[in-house]
C-alpha cells in the first residue's frame, strides 16, 4: 500500500504539470487568434479607408484642375471643397492649402513639379493632392498598435486631347448663321440698305450662309497664309456697289463634350477687324477682345428682334434658334451646337422662343472676365459664368474675346453636354458682309486626366 500511494501521488503531480502547460498553450493560441482578428478586422478597415482616401484625393485633384484658369487660390478652394464631399472611415476628408499644389506634369518622365512651364505637348498644367489619415485599430490596440496611418497621393493634369488648331475667323463670320445650310439669310432687315438710299455704308444687302465654301477658304488660309473671302455673284442687285456679296458662315471646330477649351488670339496688327472696314480704310482697327484704342462699343444682334429699332442693346430675342447677346463690336463670338444643329442649324431642332437659352450680357469688363457677380441681366444667365471660366449652354452665344481676362489670365470654356461643334465669328449688329479683317484664333482642347 505504501508503494501504491507513492505512485498515486507521483501521477497527481504529473497531471498538474500537464494542466499548467495547457494553460500556457491556451494563452498562446488566444494571442494568435487576437492577431488574426486584428489582421482580418483592422486590415479590412485600413484598406477600405485607404481606398476612400484615394478616391477623395482623385476627386480633389480633378476639381483643382478644372479651376486652373482661376489661379492657385481658387484651385485650392475647389480641391478642399471637393474633398470635404467625400468620407474616409466615416468622416469627411479635410484638406488644407498645404495639401494642394499647382504645377507641371511631365509625361515623359512621369513626374510632377511645382516649377516649369506647360508646353501642352510633353508637359501639362497639373494639380497634386497629398493627404493622410490616422485610422484607429480595434484589436490592434490590444497588441500595442492603436493607430495605422494611410496615405493618398493623386495628380491630375489638363492634358491636350489634340494638337492646337489655328483657324482664321473672318470678320464676315456671322455667329447667327452657325450650322445653317447654304443660302440661308441672316441679320434681316437691314434698314440702312434701303433707307434713305443705298450708299457706300451698305454695299451688300445680305449675310449669306455657305459653310463648305467658308471651310475651304479657312483650309486654304492654313497652307497659304492668305484668306480669300468666298462670295456669291448671284446675290447682286442693280443698286449694289460690288459684284460679289461675301458669304457669312462662321468657322466651325469639332469639340468633345465634357472637355475644356482655351482660345488664344494674339493682340497685334495682324488680328484686327472692322465693321464697314471696306468703306473706311480697308483695314481693321479693333482687337478680338473688342478694344479699339482702349474704347468699347456694344451691340446686339438686330436680327434677333426685327421689330426693334436697329442698334438696340438687349439680350432678348433670338435668330435661327440662337440666343441674343450684348458684346463689344468686332469682338470674337462663339456658340456651341449639337450634331443636328451643326448640320442643319439650331432652328431645325428648336420649337419656339421658350427653348432658346437666355442671352448673356458682356457689356462690362467683369462679365468679359467671366466674373458673373451682378453683371448679368438675369439669374439664369449669371449661372453660366464664374471668374475666369465659362460654362455656356448649347445654342447660347458667348463672348470669346482673345481668350484672356483683363489681367492676362487664360480663360477656360467648358464644352457642354452633346456639343459637336464650336462656331466662331465676330460681333456686329447687322450686315456682317461689309466688314473687313479677322483673327487668327488658336483653339486647344483639354481633358482632365488622373496621371498619378
Amino acid at each position: 500500500m505504501g508503494i501504491e500511494k507513492r505512485n498515486l501521488m507521483r501521477g497527481y503531480r504529473n497531471n498538474s504539470r500537464r494542466r499548467g502547460v495547457a494553460i500556457f498553450y491556451v494563452i498562446v493560441v488566444l494571442i494568435v487568434m487576437l492577431g488574426f482578428c486584428s489582421f482580418a478586422v483592422d486590415l479590412g478597415r485600413v484598406q477600405t479607408a485607404k481606398t476612400e482616401l484615394r478616391r477623395a484625393a482623385d476627386a480633389a485633384a480633378r476639381a483643382g484642375v478644372a479651376n486652373l484658369a482661376l489661379g492657385t487660390s481658387q484651385v485650392q478652394s475647389a480641391a478642399i471643397a471637393m474633398a470635404a464631399n467625400n468620407k474616409c472611415d466615416g468622416t469627411a476628408v479635410t484638406l488644407t492649402d498645404s495639401n494642394v499644389s499647382v504645377g507641371i506634369w511631365n509625361s515623359t518622365t512621369s513626374t510632377f513639379s511645382t516649377s516649369g512651364t506647360a508646353n501642352n505637348t510633353t508637359t501639362y498644367q497639373a494639380v497634386q493632392v497629398i493627404t493622410s489619415r490616422s485610422i484607429p485599430l480595434l484589436f490592434g490596440e490590444i497588441l500595442g498598435m492603436a493607430h495605422c496611418t494611410v496615405h493618398a497621393d493623386s495628380t491630375a493634369a489638363l492634358v491636350s486631347v489634340t494638337a492646337p488648331v489655328t483657324d482664321y475667323v473672318s470678320a464676315h463670320g456671322n455667329p447667327w448663321l452657325a450650322g445653317e445650310p447654304a443660302g440661308t439669310l441672316a441679320s434681316q432687315p437691314d434698314g440702312g440698305y434701303d433707307s434713305p438710299n443705298p450708299n457706300n455704308s451698305h454695299p451688300w444687302k445680305y449675310d449669306i450662309a455657305n459653310p463648305s465654301k467658308v471651310a475651304t477658304a479657312v483650309s486654304n488660309e492654313r497652307s497659304s497664309g492668305n484668306y480669300t473671302t468666298p462670295s456669291d455673284s448671284s446675290k447682286v442687285e442693280s443698286t449694289d456697289y460690288a459684284s460679289n456679296e461675301p458669304y457669312g458662315s462662321p468657322v466651325a471646330i469639332n469639340v468633345t463634350p465634357g472637355e475644356v477649351i482655351q482660345v488664344s488670339v494674339p493682340l497685334d496688327s495682324n488680328d484686327q477687324s472692322n465693321n464697314q472696314g471696306y468703306l473706311v480704310s480697308g483695314s481693321g482697327n479693333t482687337y478680338a477682345n473688342g478694344s479699339s484704342s482702349g474704347t468699347y462699343a456694344y451691340y446686339s444682334d438686330d436680327g434677333a428682334n426685327p421689330n426693334m429699332t436697329q442698334g438696340t442693346d438687349t439680350t432678348s430675342g433670338s435668330e435661327h434658334g440662337l440666343s441674343n447677346i450684348i458684346a463689344p463690336i468686332n469682338s470674337m463670338i462663339g456658340v456651341f451646337m449639337d450634331q443636328n444643329g451643326a448640320t442643319y442649324g439650331a432652328d431645325s431642332s428648336q420649337e419656339g422662343e421658350s427653348s432658346v437659352p437666355p442671352g448673356l450680357d458682356f457689356s462690362t469688363q467683369a462679365a468679359r472676365d467671366y466674373d458673373s457677380g451682378t453683371t448679368q441681366s438675369s439669374t439664369a444667365a449669371s449661372n453660366e459664368m464664374a471668374a475666369g471660366m465659362l460654362d455656356p449652354q448649347l445654342n447660347q452665344t458667348f463672348y470669346a474675346g482673345n481668350g484672356q481676362t483683363s489681367t492676362g489670365t487664360t480663360q477656360t470654356i467648358i464644352v457642354p453636354a452633346n456639343a459637336y461643334s464650336l462656331f466662331l465669328g465676330t460681333m456686329d449688329g447687322h450686315e456682317w458682309s461689309n466688314n473687313v479683317g479677322g483673327f487668327n484664333a488658336t483653339i486647344t482642347q483639354f481633358n482632365i486626366e488622373l496621371v498619378q
